[in-house]
């Protein structure tokens, strides 16, 4: 019976450092998985971060797009608006060179010159 107890203890004894190296794979694992999860996370974060770095810039270049085509705009409203001055300016000169020549023409009629 001596035997019996003593292969049994034994078998205790193996069962219990079974155990123990189950619980320690089962730790290790479950360290393995954390650190697996955190790079994953990390992983993501810095996805995201790159996307949110695209999207601000693709915002910066539109606005940018949109100062200059702006800045094209007011320019070209300047420059139109300076040709219709020049054009009405050209006008009035021609409309009193014609009335003065027509106001000479008219006084010639007359026997004199008008000035």
């Amino acid at each position: 019976m001596r035997e019996t107890e003593k292969a049994a203890k034994q078998q205790e004894a193996e069962a219990a450092k079974a155990a123990k190296a189950a619980k320690k794979q089962q730790a290790e694992a479950a360290e393995k998985t954390a650190k697996q999860q955190e790079a994953e996370a990390a992983k993501a974060a810095k996805k995201q971060q790159a996307e949110a770095a695209e999207a601000d810039k693709a915002a910066k270049q539109q606005q940018a797009e949109a100062a200059k085509k702006e800045k094209a705009d007011a320019e070209k409203a300047a420059k139109q608006q300076a040709d219709a001055e020049k054009a009405a300016k050209k006008q009035k000169t021609e409309a009193a060179k014609k009335e003065k020549a027509r106001r000479q023409a008219t006084g010639s009629r007359r026997g004199g010159a008008y000035t």
